[in-house]
Order: C-alpha cells, then structure tokens, then sequence
C-alpha cells in the first residue's frame, strides 16, 4: 500500500500497469468545496457518464490475466457454408436437377417444347462451338466435311 500527500482538488486517473496483468483503471475527483471531498469511480471509456462508485481506500483487483497471443480459430464444416460462394454455386445445380423434375412432364405442350429444344440441340447444321471462335479470332478455318460432295457425271 502506499499513499500520495499533498494532491490538488480535481479529477485524476489512477492507472496501475503491469505487463502481466490488466487492472481497471479508477478515476478519482477530489472536491474543493467540500473540504477535500474524494469520491473514487470506475472509469468507462464507452459510457462515461455511468457512474459506478468504488469504496474509498482504493483496492485494486486484477481483472484478467495479459493475452500475448491469439488462440487459432478452430476449423469447422459450418464455416464452409458460411461461405458466400455456397449459394452462388448449390441455387444453379438446384436450378437445373430439381426444377425440370417438379415441372408438370404429364403436358403434353411442355412435353413437346422440351422435345423441339432437345432436338435444336443435336442439330448438325448448328456450327461448332470451336470453328465459331477461331473464325472470331482470326485463326484459320478448318476444311468443312460436308456429305454433299457428289461427283456429277
């Protein structure tokens, strides 16, 4: 314990620093007034206005024990699906497996549509994927295979 003398009336924050242990800091007013009045608080830097009193002598407690270091997170299945990239790739793949099969297929409109698009699909007259790029790009044309090559006599 120890005491300071000879301390002018007005607020004043007693701070005890300790490298291993953190301690709650205590703001202390004393008054002028009233013949040296000491009234001691602790001191919020978030609400200051609250005012929670601490019994006069000061005791000082420590409140935790210094951290240094972080412990590492833990890794977690859940925290994959915390993930924004989760729905971006699950809601397309829901899309295109679950829908068609929840789609009414005992129409026979929307039997047909699905039909007349199956068919556009596989249609040989369609081009190709790469002879469109290469034509866009500027790459050279590759020699068509075409079935009407008939000789005419």
């Amino acid at each position: 314990s120890f005491v300071i003398p000879n301390v002018k009336p007005g607020s004043y924050i007693v701070e005890l620093l300790n490298p291993n242990y953190i301690i709650a800091p205590v703001r202390v007013e004393i008054s002028s007034k009233s013949s040296g009045r000491i009234r001691a608080r602790k001191v919020d830097y978030v609400q200051p206005n609250e005012v929670m009193l601490v019994k006069y002598p000061l005791t000082f407690r420590v409140a935790e024990r210094t951290n240094f270091f972080e412990k590492r997170e833990t890794w977690h299945i859940t925290d994959v699906f915390s993930s924004p990239m989760v729905p971006m790739l699950l809601l397309p793949v829901f899309f295109m497996l679950v829908l068609p099969k929840i789609k009414d297929m005992q129409d026979p409109e929307t039997k047909k549509e699905l039909e007349d698009a199956s068919k556009m699909m596989s249609n040989p007259q369609m081009p190709d994927m790469s002879d469109m790029l290469t034509s866009l790009l500027g790459g050279t044309k590759k020699p068509k295979k075409s079935s009407s090559s008939k000789i005419r006599r």
